[in-house]
């Protein structure tokens, strides 16, 4: 089984408003409004309509670079423990006109979890970054609210309808 799961895009857009979007806990999960992260520390994240937050640790920020979160994706509600937890890693690089952002997930190897449900955990995660990317891509080039706007929200769907099928979100469930 493959422990980490890794991915490059570029953006044209700048740096610091790349920055102000992956510095948000949990930007990645739908309707999440915590605050860019600062520095080390533990938000709990609302996740659209779910009565269980996530919670998230900022374990480094590097200003303008590299942050990293640790969360229980498999668990949620749970706080982020060994056996429970994965790293997830944002890179910001320049890359001639653009900006290049590298994810990388790692840990799931050492999720308490039966194999096959571990396998299932990094096969969700790796299509939810496809289509979160995808959506940070968005937001960041049309320089519009972290927490989504109408055009964010109408934009979502047709992003999904494009999804390989098969293709999870990352949080169980199918795009179609």
């Amino acid at each position: 089984m493959e422990d980490r799961i890794e991915q490059r895009i570029t953006i044209r857009a700048t740096q610091d408003r790349v920055w102000q979007l992956v510095t948000r806990p949990g930007w990645w999960l739908p309707g999440s409004g915590a605050e860019p992260a600062r520095g080390p520390g533990r938000v709990a994240v609302a996740y659209g309509g779910d009565n269980r937050p996530y919670v998230i640790d900022i374990v480094r920020v590097e200003p303008q670079g590299y942050a990293s979160f640790r969360w229980a994706s498999a668990f949620g509600g749970a706080e982020p423990v060994p056996g429970n937890a994965t790293l997830v890693e944002f890179y910001l690089r320049p890359v001639g006109d653009e900006l290049g952002m590298t994810v990388v997930e790692s840990g799931f190897s050492s999720l308490d979890l039966p194999e096959a449900l571990r396998e299932d955990e990094w096969k969700g995660n790796k299509g939810g970054w496809q289509y979160e990317l995808a959506s940070l891509r968005t937001r960041a080039e049309a320089r519009l609210s972290p927490g989504g706007d109408s055009v964010t929200r109408a934009f979502l769907p047709r992003l999904a309808r494009a999804a390989p099928r098969g293709v999870r979100d990352g949080y169980g469930r199918g795009f179609r």
